[in-house]
Parts: structure tokens; sequence; C-alpha cells
């Protein structure tokens, strides 16, 4: 079981990074330009820069998803309990990704089914 101020360090952590996310996503979702020079490959060098960090913008906001539901889990005190058995997640897992939703065993169960 997590203590109180092993609590309190990791919702600083996931606020922090909650943040970093927020600012990476809005910079990522900015409209590509890449210059006023016109020339044949202008709009396809767009496109491809434009889908490159829409793609990435949504890798992040489902990191930003999980790391917004570990905040939440503190606040209501769930935080650590795997959503798929409910048993606890062990403290060395949450303290590598503590956005984690899944203890050690079912993340590799899923892992397996995809």
């Amino acid at each position: 079981m997590i203590n109180q101020e092993k609590k309190e360090q990791i919702k600083k952590r996931l606020e922090d990074t909650k943040l970093s996310l927020e600012a990476e996503i809005k910079k990522l979702e900015t409209p590509v330009d890449v210059g006023d020079f016109p020339g044949e490959d202008d709009n396809t060098d767009e496109s491809t820069a434009t889908f490159n960090q829409r793609s990435a913008a949504a890798s992040l906001r489902e990191v930003l998803t999980n790391t917004e539901a570990a905040i939440s889990k503190l606040d209501k005190g769930t935080y650590g309990i795997c959503e798929d058995c409910g048993e606890e997640i062990s403290q060395g897992l949450l303290e590598v990704a503590p956005e984690t939703r899944l203890c050690q065993s079912c993340n590799k169960k899923n892992v397996v089914k995809t």
C-alpha cells in the first residue's frame, strides 16, 4: 500500500506531466507552415508534417487521458487499484508509470490480446 507522502509525490508528478502534455499537444495541433516560397512540394510537405503532428498529438492525448484518470483516482482514494482484476498495482510499477491503470499481470494479458 502506498503511503500518503508517496501519493502526494505521485500526484505532483502527474500534475506536472499533465501540464507538459497539454502544452505539447497544443503545440502539435498548431498548423504547419513550411515557408512562404511556393514550390510543387509545399502541399505535400505541409500535409505530411500535419499528419505526423496529429498522430503524435493523438498518442499524447491517450497518455493525458490516463494521467487525468490517475489524478482523479488519487482524489477519490482508488489510485493503485487495477481496473481489470481489482488487485493492488505494485508500488514499483506505479513509480515507473504512475498513470498505469492495470497491474502487471493484467497488462501482460492485454498485450497478448492485441
